[in-house]
């Protein structure tokens, strides 16, 4: 019996500290800088880009260059939405067959062709209203893990 009780007491302990609250994203969502400082603190390259006056934050992962833009933004530069973009400037492009081999597949990460026929894989992520630091880790997380699998899909 006394084994049983410290077990469940273990187990309290380690659910009160595991059910601490996350961290919420701010009402209206992120500025690219607060986007930029997060990236960072994870250990990622988190370089601000300012392209047709809009500006956004450059990144690389598992051996791939990706950006993230924000979307849905205020006039205090809080967007309750961003994306995860990368681009891949193939010698000869690649097919329509690839892409939507690639977007039946996946359910998170979607794939189109520019006009050179090159692709693009995209994550969109909303972050306002009720989001958390910790739903962003998770998302970024899911960005991560696609990263091998889409270099595997066009033979990068």
């Amino acid at each position: 019996m006394t084994r049983w009780i410290a077990i469940a007491t273990a187990a309290l302990v380690t659910g009160a500290a595991g059910g601490a609250a996350a961290k919420d994203v701010p009402d209206g969502g992120l500025t690219v800088q607060e986007v930029a400082d997060w990236l960072g603190a994870q250990g990622y390259k988190a370089d601000l880009e300012k392209v047709e006056g809009e500006t956004h934050v450059s990144s690389a992962a598992e051996g791939v260059n990706f950006d993230i833009y924000m979307y849905d933004c205020k006039d205090d530069g809080r967007c309750s939405a961003l994306q995860f973009s990368a681009g891949f400037d193939l010698t000869d492009g690649t097919d329509l067959d690839t892409v939507n081999s690639w977007n039946k597949a996946n359910r998170y990460v979607k794939a189109h062709l520019d006009e050179t026929k090159d692709p693009f894989f995209q994550y969109d992520v909303n972050l306002s209203p009720g989001g958390t630091y910790e739903a962003l880790d998770d998302d970024f997380g899911v960005w991560l893990m696609q990263l091998p699998k889409i270099k595997a899909q066009i033979d990068w």
